[in-house]
């Protein structure tokens, strides 16, 4: 009975990672802004815990920010920090009226300095 106990802990444990990283996933369509300083873009920034509850079927009025999408035909771009300090790019893939997210793709920054 312990064995059984401990094999279900551990298979409960390993699928709630793989859902957690598999929900920040990189798709192939992300189309990411240009970094030139030369760029007038400016691209909003949304806190982490808004970040985590935006889904597919998320429509612009229900989001609370803008769907940048002007100078990306492809997606729309939002800038967030995790808890742990990480910086992420995410496209949302937008319906053809660009007024509702069908897809999101996470895309984690590197430091330029360390």
């Amino acid at each position: 009975m312990k064995r059984i106990i401990i094999l279900l802990t551990f298979f409960l444990s390993t699928s709630c990672v793989q859902k957690t990283e598999s929900q920040f996933e990189y798709k192939k369509w992300h189309e990411s802004p240009n970094r030139s300083p030369l760029s007038s873009t400016v691209y909003p920034f949304v806190k982490w815990e808004n970040v985590v509850n935006i889904k597919k079927g998320l429509t612009q009025e229900n989001a609370g920010f803008v769907f940048q999408y002007y100078h990306h035909s492809v997606n729309a771009i939002i800038f967030t920090k995790s808890p742990q300090n990480e910086d992420y790019e995410i496209a949302l893939k937008l319906s053809e009226d660009k007024n509702k997210i069908i897809d999101i793709s996470y895309f984690k920054l590197e430091k330029l300095i360390k």
